[in-house]
Formats: structure tokens, C-alpha cells, sequence
């Protein structure tokens, strides 16, 4: 599972690497010096539990990781479990592991410490290489688009030369070997160019041919895979079951509210291209699959299609879907209108629709918590993608803000709506990383673990449970009296 590859950093990185960084240690001091209440839902060990929401964002998930040790280390622990494509990976390697109670994250960090990045990028070699410049060279197109530049400048140079010696060499015969070298530079050049062409066409009928996606993402599937087999997830019902299980609960004092009604939940949001749908799994499993059949179905996948980034990794497709059952069609038909589902379905990451999903766990009809939602946003964004002079902006600028507004929409629509939530959302700051950097360095890594870390800690000295359960009350009364 963590076999090396010539990218790989020579020193094989350790869980205490990250552990023992002298910013996540101060963290860690800092929580467990000044405790905070967090929570009215108690564990037997004093521990408080909370439902936890993780955002995507491509490798920058190893801050989010960062972010749940430093929570973990404050005594906290998590009944539900909810993201998208990186925060996907995070959740499903935290939802695995038995018993609540204890902490995860040190499964997690031994995973993350385990893991060479660069092995995700599973696709032809070339790709891989094209997407190492993009990536890691900020001058990379500008490199692409100055070769092409000189290419068409040299190929005007030698056709205009080419029309000059044949010209001239009928007046000047000892030009007549120039113009045959000039020829022979022509063919090259009508050869290099034909093989190149050949090779981009070829390629882009691989492309096509692997549903646009650059790499297949099999060694990530395979990844998820086994840590869920290890950890004794082989089935739907595995996973619905381990994440279903609570641990022995209670309330604090002096509220009297039950706990009995509190279970665990795992959620992971993927987005699906033909009926053009945002679906929750493992909840919405049986759209796809009778219960006599739902072991077909792979409890890894789900992870797999949260993080199918578009273009980045091939599209993930849940194939044979029994369209002539017809409790699956009333399935269909209830959450989507759809009086009969498609024969196959092909999901995309789940960030095209929520890369956030905060709403998941929100129960409007709840007037005091006894637990708080709490989330980790990953904020990427730079000082300059905040100007408010859209005439300034260029045209890479301008799609990427028009596909933001498309993908941001839902999970801002419902914060506007639901104010409060944003309390319980802590903010990690990792402008400085490209999401997609698979080939981050060991120094990086660690780095990105430490900014989570930071982030948790500046979070819980921030938070105030009883404000969070003030405003939610008034909120809901709010809505009583508007309804």
C-alpha cells in the first residue's frame, strides 16, 4: 500500500513527524491547558461529542487531518461523520474504526504518513508529466504557449528560406546545397510534426475513451479498499452498521433531554452527470441496488466517487442499476421525479454541487442542540480573487469565477439561510498550496498538518457553546414566528 516511487521523498515520513512539529505541539498544550465545553452529549469517559462536516480540496485534506488531531487531543469525539471528496477520504477513514469513544486520528496520521501522493496521479505517463509542470511550475503554460510560438516562427523561417535559395540557385549553383538542407529541415520538421500530432490525437482518444478523466484512480480505489477491508468493512452493511453504532451516552447537567435517539451516520456527497443529481452515500445505496444485491455494490466506491475531481480522475459508474424493480423505481421516482432511473450512472466529484455540506446534519425542527455540527472549511482563496474589478479580471479569472458561482451556490445558499451554522465552522487558511499538488514534499505535508492544527486551536479558543445554543434557539423561534 505504500510501495515507494521515484517521487517519493527518500525519508519515509513518521507519524510523530507531524505529531512532534514544535507549532502542533504548542497547539496541542494550548487545548488541553484551557479545556472548553463544546457540547451537552457526554461520553463515559467525560469525552463530548459532536457531528463533524469536512470540506474537499484536492491534497489540502492533509490540513483537515491536522484540524481533527488537535479536536481529538481537546477531548473530543464524533457521532456523525459527512464530506466531499478530500473531506470524503477523511471521513471514511475516520467512520471505519470501532468504537467512537476512542480517537481516530492517529489512523489517520499512520494512513497520511504512508500514503506517497504522487502514486494518486495513476495515469499515462505524459499526463503525469503535463500535470507535474501545471502544477509545480507557475510559468509552465507560459513555457508550452513560448515552444509553440518558436516552432511556428522557425517553421516560417525555413519555408522562407526554402522560397529564397530556390530562387537564387539557379544564379548562384553553390547555393544548391543549402537548399537542400533547408529541404531536409522541412521534413524533419513535417515529420516531428506528424508524429506529435499522431501522439496528442492518440491520446485524446485515450481520453475519450476513459470517460475525459486523466487518470483512472484505481490505485486510490484500491487504496480506500483495503483500509476498509483491514478495518473489517467488505460490504454496504458493514459500513451502515459500523457508523451507525453509538457509544454509551449522556447528558450533561442539568438539561434532561434523552440520548437514546442519538446514533452515528456517515455521509459522503458525490454528483451524478446523467440524471444530474447531488447524492448522498451510503444512504441512497438502494437507488442502485435491490437489498438481495446490495453487496454488490463496493462501500469503497462511494469514497471513489466524492473525489472523481472532473478531467483530473475518470468518472466513477455504478453500471446494471435494475430499473424493472419496482421498489427501486419508487425510489427513484420519490427523491427525484424520475419514473424509472437509468440503466448506468456516472458520478463526478461531489464538489460540483457541495463541496462543503454542512446541511446535512441540520434538523430545523430542533430548538436547543445537544450537540453542535461542527465544520472544517478549507479556505484557499487569495487576496486577489477578492478584487471587486471584474473589468481587470482575465479570462482564466473569469471561468474560474463562473464555475465557483456554479459550485458554491448550493452550500452558500443554505449558510445565508442558516446563519447560525457558521459558528460552528472553523476556518483553515491554505492559500499558499495548489490543491492539486500531488507532489508535495515531506516539509510541505507537515506544514499543511500544522496550519490544521492551528486552525483548530484558534477555533475552539473562539467558540462559545452557550452562545451557539443561544443563537440557534433564537433562530428557531425566528422561524416559528415566520412560518
Amino acid at each position: 500500500m505504500s510501495a515507494k516511487s521515484p517521487h517519493q521523498n527518500k525519508k519515509q515520513l513518521t507519524p510523530d513527524d507531524f505529531k512532534n512539529d514544535p507549532r502542533v505541539s504548542a497547539c496541542v498544550d494550548q487545548v488541553r491547558a484551557h479545556p472548553k465545553i463544546v457540547s451537552d452529549v457526554l461520553g463515559e469517559q467525560g469525552e463530548q461529542y459532536v457531528n463533524l462536516v469536512q470540506k474537499g480540496g484536492g491534497v489540502l485534506g492533509v490540513a483537515l487531518v491536522g484540524y481533527v488531531y488537535v479536536l481529538e487531543q481537546a477531548g473530543i469525539r464524533f457521532l456523525k461523520l459527512a464530506g466531499t471528496s478530500a473531506g470524503a477520504i477523511n471521513t471514511s477513514l475516520m467512520a471505519i474504526q470501532e468504537d467512537k469513544s476512542k480517537t481516530k486520528s492517529d489512523y489517520l496520521i499512520s494512513a497520511l504518513a504512508d500514503l506517497d501522493l504522487f502514486r494518486l496521479v495513476d495515469g499515462h505517463p505524459f499526463a503525469r508529466m503535463l500535470i507535474r509542470g501545471l502544477v509545480q511550475q507557475p510559468d509552465f503554460m507560459k513555457r508550452i504557449r513560448n515552444l509553440l510560438r518558436n516552432a511556428l516562427i522557425f517553421l516560417a523561417l525555413i519555408l522562407v528560406s526554402a522560397f529564397v535559395l530556390l530562387g537564387l540557385q539557379h544564379k548562384y549553383p553553390v547555393l544548391g546545397l543549402a537548399t537542400c538542407f533547408v529541404f531536409i529541415l522541412i521534413g524533419l520538421y513535417v515529420l516531428v510534426a506528424g508524429v506529435t500530432g499522431a501522439y496528442v490525437s492518440s491520446l485524446l482518444k485515450r481520453l475519450k475513451t476513459a470517460g475525459f478523466g486523466i487518470n483512472p484512480g484505481d490505485f486510490f480505489y484500491d487504496w480506500v479498499k483495503a483500509h476498509m477491508k483491514a478495518n473489517g468493512i467488505h460490504t454496504v452493511g458493514d459500513l451502515e452498521a459500523r457508523a451507525a453504532t453509538a457509544p454509551a451516552l449522556k447528558i450533561r447537567s442539568p438539561r434532561k433531554e434523552p440520548v437514546a435517539d442519538l446514533k452515528g451516520d456517515v455521509v459522503f456527497i458525490a454528483s451524478e452527470l446523467v440524471t444530474q443529481n447531488k447524492f448522498e452515500f451510503p444512504a441512497m445505496a438502494n437507488l442502485f441496488r435491490t437489498a438481495d444485491k446490495m453487496n454488490e455494490l463496493q462501500p469503497a466506491g462511494f469514497v471513489r466517487a466524492s473525489m472523481s475531481i472532473p478531467v483530473f480522475f475518470e468518472s466513477y459508474y455504478i453500471k446494471d442499476i435494475p430499473g424493472n424493480d419496482a421498489g427501486v423505481n419508487a425510489l427513484w421516482e420519490e427523491q427525484f421525479n424520475l419514473k424509472a432511473p437509468p440503466d448506468t450512472v456516472r458520478f463526478v466529484d461531489g464538489g460540483i454541487l457541495s463541496n462543503f455540506p454542512v446541511n446535512v446534519f441540520y434538523n430545523k425542527d430542533i430548538e436547543v442542540p445537544r450537540l453542535p455540527t461542527l465544520g472544517i472549511d478549507l479556505d484557499d482563496s487569495k487576496p486577489g480573487d477578492k478584487q471587486d474589478e471584474p473589468e481587470q479580471w482575465s479570462f482564466a479569472g473569469y471561468l474560474g469565477r463562473m464555475f465557483n458561482t456554479v459550485r458554491f451556490y448550493y452550500d452558500k445558499d443554505f449558510g445565508l439561510k442558516n446563519r447560525i451554522m457558521n459558528l460552528g465552522v472553523g476556518k483553515v487558511p491554505v492559500a499558499e498550496y495548489n490543491w492539486l499538488n500531488f507532489f508535495l514534499t515531506n516539509e510541505q505535508k507537515i506544514d499543511l498538518f500544522a496550519i490544521g492544527a492551528e486552525a483548530a486551536r484558534k477555533f475552539l479558543d473562539e467558540f462559545d457553546w452557550s452562545a451557539y445554543k443561544g443563537d440557534r434557539q433564537t433562530f428557531f423561534l425566528q422561524q416559528q414566528n415566520e412560518s
